[in-house]
Parts: C-alpha cells; sequence; structure tokens
C-alpha cells in the first residue's frame, strides 16, 4: 500500500485579541520558540527558523511556500488544528479560512479537533489543555478561576452549526477524503458523553448535503459500535511514552523521584531512540487505526521543567527510524508530528541548526518505500 504521510499543521503564527489578553500583547508560539533556554547539557534550545523566518500565518506568501517545500518533500497534507469551543466561540480559525479561499494553493489537508478547553497551569478543569505555563498574563486577578475559553458541546442545535461551518471544508477538492468520507480527527472524545449522538446528527447531515458520512478518527478510544468512531490514531511521541509510564508505573514514579530530588532544574528527559525503537515494535494496524510518527520532541518551550523532551533527536536518526516505520506498517494514512510546532520542538520546517535535513530525510524515506510499493505492482 502506498504510504500517505500527513502532518499536523499548528495556526497559533497570527496575533489574536485573545493571546494579547490572556499572554501579552504580540503573543504567537513564536513568543515561547525565542524565550527558550537550555536546560542540560546538549540541549538543542533554543530553536532558530533558518534565515530567522518568524513568520506570520496570515500571509499567503508564507502559506504558499510552506505547500511548496511540504509537497516537495512528499507529505500528502496537512492536519490542522482546528479550536471549536461552541457558543459562536472559536480561535485561531483564519489561516484555514485563508486556506479554504486561497485554491491556488496545492495542498491537501483535513482537521484535528482540539476539543480540551483553555486553562491556565492552575486550573484542575477535567479536559483543560494548558498552552504555556511561561508566559506573564495581564488578566490574572483574584476572581480568575483558570479557565480561558472552555468547551461547551451544546446539543444538536450547536452540532448543526458547527456542521455548517465545516461543511465548505468538507466539500473542497483539496480536502483528505476516506471512502469518500472527510477525515476528522478529535483529540478528546471521552469528555463528549453525546459523542455517538453528534457522529449520528453529522451523519445524516452530510447525507444530506451529498457526502457519504463522516470518518472520524479519535485519539483517545477504540472505534465502536458505542462511539460511532471509525478509526483511532497514535498521536506520537505521547501514545507511547504514556503506554510505557502505564505498563511500568513503579519504574516511571521512582525516575520522577530521583528526578525531582537530584536535578531540581531538569525536565522529563527521555532518549529519542528509545521511544523510537518502543513504536516500531508495535506499528503493524488494522485497517481502521492509523500510526503516527514524530520528527522530534521538546516542549520546555511552553513548559520549562514539567516539559517532556525526546533527547537525542538528528536528521539521520529520523530518516532510519522513520523509512523503517513505513516498512513495517500496513497504515494507509502516517500522521506525523509535525509540522510547525516549535514551542514543541516538533517540526520538519527548516531551522538555523539542520537547515532543510529533516525534508530531505522525510524525502528520501517516503520515496524509498513508495518506489518499492510501485515495483511490486508492476
Amino acid at each position: 500500500m502506498k504510504k500517505k504521510v500527513i502532518a499536523f499543521y499548528l495556526p497559533q503564527f497570527h496575533e489574536i485579541p485573545e493571546n494579547d489578553e490572556w499572554w501579552g500583547e504580540g503573543f504567537t508560539d513564536w513568543v515561547s520558540a525565542k524565550k527558550a533556554k537550555p536546560m542540560f547539557k546538549n540541549h538543542n534550545q533554543p530553536r532558530v527558523p533558518y534565515h530567522n523566518n518568524y513568520y506570520n500565518l496570515l500571509d499567503k506568501s508564507t502559506v504558499k511556500w510552506q505547500a511548496h517545500i511540504a509537497k516537495k518533500a512528499g507529505i500528502y497534507g496537512f492536519c490542522m488544528y482546528h479550536y471549536w469551543f461552541g457558543n459562536g466561540n472559536q480561535l485561531l480559525e483564519k489561516p484555514a479560512e485563508n486556506f479554504l479561499e486561497w485554491k491556488d494553493i496545492n495542498m491537501n489537508y483535513c482537521f484535528s479537533w482540539d476539543n480540551n478547553s483553555w486553562v491556565r497551569t492552575w486550573s484542575r478543569i477535567r479536559g483543560g489543555g494548558t498552552w504555556t505555563t511561561l508566559q506573564n498574563s495581564n488578566s490574572v486577578n483574584e476572581n480568575d478561576n483558570g479557565i480561558l475559553m472552555k468547551q461547551e458541546f451544546g446539543n444538536e442545535e450547536e452540532w448543526k452549526k458547527h456542521f455548517e461551518y465545516l461543511l465548505p471544508f468538507f466539500k473542497d477538492d483539496r480536502y483528505i477524503k476516506k471512502g469518500g468520507k472527510p477525515i476528522f480527527v478529535i483529540y478528546n472524545i471521552t469528555l463528549f458523553s453525546c459523542i455517538s449522538l453528534m457522529i449520528e446528527c453529522w451523519n445524516r447531515l452530510a447525507n444530506e448535503n451529498g457526502l457519504p458520512g463522516i470518518y472520524i478518527i479519535s485519539m483517545d478510544a477504540i472505534p465502536g459500535k458505542s462511539s460511532k468512531v471509525e478509526g483511532v490514531l497514535r498521536f506520537e511521541p505521547n501514545y507511547t511514552r504514556r503506554k510505557i509510564e502505564r505498563n511500568h508505573s513503579w519504574m516511571t514514579q521512582k525516575y520522577t523521584e530521583i528526578r525531582k530530588r537530584f536535578f531540581k532544574e531538569l525536565p522529563n528527559v527521555w532518549d529519542y531512540g528509545f521511544l523510537w525503537r518502543k513504536i516500531l515494535k508495535d506499528c503493524l494496524t488494522s485497517d481502521n487505526e492509523f500510526i503516527g510518527a514524530f520528527v522530534d520532541f521538546d516542549a520546555t518551550p511552553r513548559k520549562g521543567i514539567n516539559g517532556f523532551v525526546a533527547h537525542g533527536a538528528s536528521p539521520t536518526k529520523f530518516y532510519k527510524y522513520f523509512h523503517r516505520l513505513l516498512e513495517k506498517t500496513n497504515s494507509e494514512f502516517v500522521f506525523l508530528n509535525g509540522w510547525n510546532e516549535w514551542g514543541e520542538g516538533a517540526y520538519l520546517e527548516p531551522d538555523e541548526k539542520y537547515k532543510y535535513s529533516y525534508l530531505i530525510a522525510l524525502k528520501e524515506a517516503i520515496e524509498r518505500e513508495n518506489h518499492k510499493y510501485e515495483k511490486k505492482i508492476n
């Protein structure tokens, strides 16, 4: 099977009023990246984009450049993060809306709905995703409950509004589909008690609008009748790291205690190769299970000593592991983390240290695997 690599795409590189209010004027993820500092020997921080290209995603020339170099490297499409909170609230939507309008940009895409509430570090709300722990906020006060934007799942009326917003994207020829169904990834369906009813509603609306349905992929649940979810995605390296932590909880606890006791300023450091070898050990998937991969990972720009680091990454190692994954997996779509997660060190875009080396490594791995496939079928 010819592999289609989809890279996660972060829209947090343009200014919005909410970020100005919450984190300070002019905040984008570039602020986190620029403030990063090395926290141990050979720690690859800060990460600097090649030629100091601190771009603005509202500039069409930037998006055209991204699509061009991604396509050249063999990327099939982008999986854009989508932030819909209900009650008419959404954030960071403009890059996707521009993408829909700019039909001349030749790049496939789909959405990943990050359906967590946005919260501050101290908020204990279930399903809360903190954006950053290191920025000063302008709006902290004694009445602040830590919730920046709460996720409201609503009822059928809300689901219809959401679907109607998404429909022009779903009908776009560039939108990625499986069996004619637009792919839509949901980060955390366990937060959503009415998920099966929403999916039924969306499938009905899809049929009414000439689509065979919506192909829902979850990052946190097994597909089945109870949820109506058709696929599941292993989001890496978090899927593998958390699996190891669950299976070896006592070792994880001991490591955490030692780290805090003797290395008070050391983040949660894992070996890059160790994580990749664990991914490769279990990368065979079923028809409705999609494998994940990662370029690199380092969340210290956002979370400091609370950040998780996959230490020891390089383009050479990435090529070695990624081409093995493409050889072994039977997953049609391979979801790669990520295209431009600069605040988590998960990016393919060129930087000052490695230039275009990661993109070259990706291209060679994809071409090697697809050449074998084409040779086999011919």
